[in-house]
């Protein structure tokens, strides 16, 4: 090979090395952004450290109230929109150990990471994951006894959407309990209604304060039974 064809092999290896580099790049920098969108937080590693650990006490009182809400049901269905890495979705098998938990969660990479969390707490058998959005919820109507959210919901781009969809997929006499940033959170992070846009497709909804610090509400609590 001549020396030009030398250098214009060369320079076509460094241009695809430099390509293969710019596409990594921009696939890696759409996830970030993806994460954040959708957990405020850059990436799985980024909300382990951040909320994974911090939140247990929370996703413990929220399996629990859970439990309660279907003690006396046989075999559960359970849909849990937003389940993150999966740190509640453990704590709800566990307690209902008749219970199936089916996981939605826009952010591939999140659910991967719930897989894997459920696969080595032995729950994988009882679980389901599936990429998707709450406003296109991929489920038929009436699948399920309880519709669990937690600190997603002022995430959703509509946020009345969402749960009207939610109300789409709960059994008539179906539970759902979503736990989030009080609303004035949510209209500074996403502009949304947050929770309380769950007023319109549920009228019987209550939503009330679930934990705060002195007059400072952090957390809400919406709970509502489809009729």
């Amino acid at each position: 090979m001549s020396v030009a064809g030398r250098r214009v092999v060369a320079v076509g290896v460094v241009a695809v090395v430099l390509g293969g580099a710019a596409f990594v790049g921009r696939s890696r920098l759409a996830g970030i952004r993806t994460s954040l969108r959708t957990s405020s937080s850059p990436g799985v590693r980024a909300y382990e450290l951040l909320f994974g650990g911090p939140l247990g006490r929370y996703y413990a009182g929220i399996a629990a109230d859970c439990a309660g809400m279907l003690a006396g049901s046989p075999a559960p269905s359970i849909l849990e929109v937003g389940p993150g890495p999966g740190h509640l979705a453990v704590r709800l098998l566990t307690a209902i150990p008749d219970a199936r938990w089916t996981g939605l969660d826009i952010d591939p990479a999140m659910i991967a990471a719930a897989h894997a969390r459920l696969d080595r707490a032995g729950l994988a058998e009882r679980s389901t994951c599936v990429e998707g959005d709450v406003s296109a919820l991929p489920f038929g109507d009436a699948s399920f006894d309880l519709v669990v959210t937690s600190f997603s919901a002022h995430h959703w781009p509509d946020a009345a959407v969402g749960f009207a969809e939610v109300a789409r997929v709960l059994r008539p006499g179906g539970t759902i309990l979503a736990y989030d940033l009080p609303a004035w959170w949510a209209r500074i992070e996403r502009g949304s209604d947050g929770l309380r846009a769950g007023l319109g497709p549920f009228p019987n909804a209550v939503v009330a304060r679930r934990h705060g610090i002195g007059p400072v509400t952090i957390v809400e609590r919406l709970a509502a039974t489809r009729g």
